[in-house]
C-alpha cells in the first residue's frame, strides 16, 4: 500500500491495483494537478468524507472526473445530495458515477488481477462539533481493507474513537483543526492505539506552528502507536496490498 499526501486531508491511496483519491479540497488543488494525467486518468474513485470546502473543492473534482470519467465519486450522504445538483460553474455529478455510503454502509470494488477485492467501509456519521451555533454536518470516517493486507483508517473531520479504528493498522488523523484541542486529539489515539498514525488536517496551522500539534501527538502517543511524519516526498509505503 502506497499513501501519498497532497496537502491538508487530500491522499492518494494505491493498493491491490486500485487508486483511490481522498478528500480533493481547496488547499490541495496544485498538488493534485501535480499528478499528471498520466496518474489523474487511472483514478478509480474520489471519496468524499464531508462536504466542506478543504475537503471538497468542485471545480477540482469536476477536472479530476474529466480526466478519469471512468471513476466513481464515494461520498458521504449529504455530500451526495449536493453533488447531484450543478453548482456555480461546476456541473452535477452524475447518477452513475455517484455512490452516496452512509456509516455501516460498504462498497466493494472487483478484484485486480490476481489481488483481492477492495473493500472501502464508512464510519461515524457526524462532523466534530465547531460551535454550538453552527450546525453540524455529516461525516464519514472511512476504512480501507483488501484481504489480509493492511487496514488503513481516515477520520474525517471528527475524533469519535469509533470501534472500527481501534487497533487498525495505519490511521490518516486531523492533528491539528479549529474544532478540537490538543488534549482531544491525544485522548483519540489512546483510545483507538493505531499501529501508526499519519498526521493530516494540518494546512491552517503555520510552518512553525504545526510541529508544536505534531510534537505532542506524537511524545504523548499510547505505546505501541507510531506517529510518523511524511517524508520529503509525502509518501508512505505499507508492506502488503
Amino acid at each position: 500500500m502506497k499513501i501519498r499526501h497532497l496537502v491538508h486531508s487530500c491522499l492518494l491511496v494505491e493498493t491491490v491495483g486500485r487508486r483511490l483519491l481522498v478528500d480533493p479540497g481547496g488547499f490541495s488543488g496544485q498538488a493534485v494537478r501535480a499528478l499528471g494525467p498520466e496518474t489523474l486518468s487511472t483514478i478509480d474513485a474520489v471519496a468524499i468524507t464531508h462536504q466542506h470546502p478543504d475537503h471538497l473543492d468542485r471545480a477540482l473534482l469536476a477536472e479530476v472526473l474529466a480526466t478519469s470519467p471512468d471513476a466513481i465519486v464515494i461520498a458521504e450522504p449529504e455530500t451526495a445530495t449536493q453533488l447531484a445538483e450543478p453548482a456555480e460553474d461546476t456541473p452535477a455529478v452524475s447518477s452513475e458515477s455517484l455512490l452516496p455510503l452512509s456509516a455501516g454502509a460498504a462498497h466493494e470494488f472487483p478484484p485486480v488481477g490476481e489481488d483481492p477485492a477492495l473493500r472501502i467501509s464508512a464510519v461515524g456519521g457526524q462532523h466534530a462539533i465547531i460551535h454550538p451555533d453552527i450546525p453540524r454536518v455529516g461525516n464519514t470516517g472511512l476504512v480501507l481493507t483488501a484481504g489480509d493486507g493492511p487496514r488503513l483508517g481516515i477520520t474525517g473531520d471528527s475524533l469519535e474513537p469509533v470501534p472500527e479504528f481501534h487497533g487498525i493498522d495505519v490511521l490518516a488523523f486531523a492533528v491539528v483543526a479549529p474544532w478540537s484541542k490538543m488534549s482531544e486529539t491525544i485522548d483519540f489515539l489512546r483510545s483507538v492505539r493505531p499501529s501508526l498514525a499519519l498526521p493530516v488536517h494540518e494546512a491552517i496551522a503555520s510552518d512553525v506552528g504545526r510541529p508544536i500539534f505534531l510534537r505532542q501527538s506524537t511524545n504523548l502517543a499510547p505505546e505501541g502507536t507510531e506517529v510518523r511524519d511524511w517524508p520529503g516526498d509525502g509518501v508512505v509505503e505499507i508492506a502488503g496490498g
